[in-house]
């Protein structure tokens, strides 16, 4: 069907507009439904423990959607380190999430390219299925508040320098505060 080969194009286009666009879409769903899935979900560590997604508001996440049979994950993720390490100590962090069916095959993985950035299985059944995601990798940048602010389906240079750039953007900007009526400004 020529209209599935034209989605990633698409997604790939609707990530590099700018931030005066409109939000760019968030697989196959829209960035407002993405963000709720996103805050109600919580990811399994390779060691077990749970992380809750809703207990990253206030920071900026950087979500990677891959695979250990997926190519280009692979090499973009010693990038996706990189940007971990940067960010960590600014209010942000990357999170790998692998959509593979085994998590031995993770774990391996992970020993293997001696990755730092935090690591979660999830499976092709979870996230992967509820987003509508077509391919990986996929990532996702949320801003401080839990929404998508950026995506890109990209992991040649072009695509992680922009993620790096949007990344940066938003660990720039102070989380919102809502004031009420007699708050002073």
């Amino acid at each position: 069907n020529r209209m599935l080969t034209l989605i990633p194009a698409m997604l790939l286009i609707a990530s590099a507009l700018p931030a005066s666009a409109a939000p760019p879409r968030a697989a196959g769903v829209g960035p407002e439904r993405a963000s709720a899935v996103l805050a109600a979900h919580e990811l399994k560590g390779l060691d077990g423990v749970a992380l809750p997604m809703a207990s990253l508001k206030g920071e900026v996440v950087v979500i990677n959607f891959w695979a250990t049979w997926c190519a280009p994950c692979r090499r973009e993720l010693p990038e996706l380190n990189s940007l971990h390490a940067e960010i960590v100590k600014q209010g942000g962090r990357v999170l790998a999430v692998s959509i593979d069916h085994d998590a031995r095959n993770v774990k391996s993985f992970v020993r293997r390219y001696r990755l730092s950035l935090p690591v979660y299985h999830d499976g092709p059944d979870r996230l992967a299925k509820t987003l509508d995601l077509q391919h990986v990798p996929f990532t996702i940048v949320l801003d401080r508040a839990g929404n998508v602010v950026h995506t890109t389906s990209g992991s040649d240079a072009a695509s992680l320098a922009a993620l790096r750039q949007a990344t940066r953007q938003e660990l720039a900007r102070p989380m919102a505060t809502r004031t009420t009526e007699g708050d002073a400004p």
